[in-house]
């Protein structure tokens, strides 16, 4: 018997995070956790860490948004990331955005390797037709990373072409 991947859900808009829920679960091929606010993400994050944190957590996927009542550098994103950085054994743990925020400056963070690292940023408008396409290749094709460098090199060539 083996186990499905665990992807953790978190955004302040429960319809948002049901609505993923739900199009993840009609795959069958993945766990969900559901929460609703940070408190409640970051212990499903802490119960699912190997090693006492040192080690990269089992979380397969984290799909989270923005809180927009909080600054750029104290969002679940950017705290997840120096919790990772604080061991060389750790690594990044793959992280889908889906927004409502059209902020240039915030997509620039999330997508840059250095910082946030996000394998996908996608619109909640539009994110029901590829998320799951999205997960797939992230969990089952090991392509966060690969992900990552595309979507901010294609981020930055929209950048220069509105130069």
């Amino acid at each position: 018997m083996s186990l499905k991947p665990v992807i953790l859900l978190y955004d302040l808009n429960n319809t948002l995070v049901d609505e993923c829920a739900t199009l993840i679960g009609q795959t069958g091929l993945y766990t969900t956790i559901n929460t609703y606010n940070e408190a409640n993400a970051r212990e499903a994050m802490h119960q699912y860490n190997r090693g006492f944190g040192l080690l990269t957590n089992k979380l397969s996927c984290i799909i989270t948004g923005w809180n927009r009542h909080k600054r750029p550098r104290d969002q679940f994103l950017f705290k997840l990331r120096i919790e990772e950085k604080r061991s060389r054994f750790r690594q990044p743990t793959p992280v889908i955005m889906v927004t409502e925020e059209h902020r240039r400056d915030l997509k620039l963070r999330a997508l840059d390797p250095t910082e946030g690292s996000v394998a996908a940023y996608l619109q909640d408008d539009a994110f029901q037709g590829i998320l799951i396409d999205t997960l797939h290749k992230i969990v089952f094709g090991n392509r966060a990373t690969e992900l990552n460098s595309i979507a901010f090199a294609q981020l930055n060539a929209e950048e220069e072409a509105e130069d």
